[in-house]
């Protein structure tokens, strides 16, 4: 496996849901309805990308060797940690330190072709099937990131982490950390049947978005610094 310090905390932090600071997003319409698409669409895309898997399966065992999946952990709802599975699409290789290369260098042919078609996101839906995301939801980010939040920016974790929570337009060179953060937070307070249909239209449009596709597939060693203005204003823990 690989960064599994990634899935772990290395700052002091409180979790603000566990204290009662925050609360959970527990309309009928989360609890029910939404749960219940994403069991119909998880179990059906489960069956249907099986084989799919077990080729991704096969052709990571000859690209990388084993062990061909990465498992770590990310916050979940209410920022409880969950065991993420994908397949790996990147080397062990590390520097004369010992330390492992930045993620562009380890990534290998066959891992940027998987996350430049979205192919590293088909085992995703066994945990949405699990209840533990949902198919559309803030994406689980790091575990090193918690500390950095700001009380608005906690809010993301109201919900079940999702696929992905579509902004209505990608630069070229993908959206700010602000901009993307924030538009998480106004999904878990906008959340709706309405709001899922929009974000499952523009979730179909991303993924044939070549601009998108191609920032995914190089840009992957970006890390979210919290800046010392939101550090001062209700960072929590």
């Amino acid at each position: 496996m690989e960064n599994n310090y990634f899935g772990a905390l290395h700052e002091k932090y409180t979790n603000p849901f566990e204290t009662g600071e925050l609360n959970l997003v527990n309309t009928f319409y989360v609890k029910y309805v939404k749960r219940t698409f994403d069991i119909i669409i998880s179990l059906s895309a489960v069956i249907v990308t099986l084989p799919i898997n077990l080729v991704i399966g096969i052709i990571t065992f000859f690209d990388l060797g084993r062990p061909i999946f990465f498992v770590h952990e990310r916050p979940g709802l209410g920022e409880r940690p969950f065991k993420m599975i994908k397949f790996r699409n990147m080397t062990n290789e590390v520097d004369e330190n010992g330390k492992l290369l930045p993620a562009s260098e380890r990534i290998t042919k066959m891992g940027k072709f998987f996350r430049q078609t979205s192919l590293d996101e088909l085992l995703q839906f066994w945990l949405i099937l699990q209840g533990k995301m949902s198919i559309i939801g803030p994406r689980p980010l790091l575990m090193s990131y918690l500390p950095r939040y700001d009380r608005r920016q906690h809010m993301r974790h109201a919900v079940r982490p999702g696929l992905e929570c579509p902004l209505m337009h990608y630069s070229a060179d993908g959206p700010s950390w602000e901009e993307r953060l924030e538009n998480d937070v106004w999904y878990v307070e906008h959340i709706s049947f309405k709001t899922d249909v929009i974000m499952i239209i523009r979730l179909v449009k991303l993924v044939f978005n070549s601009n998108r596709t191609k920032v995914r597939s190089e840009k992957i060693d970006g890390e979210f610094k919290k800046n010392e203005e939101s550090r001062n204003e209700g960072s929590v823990g």
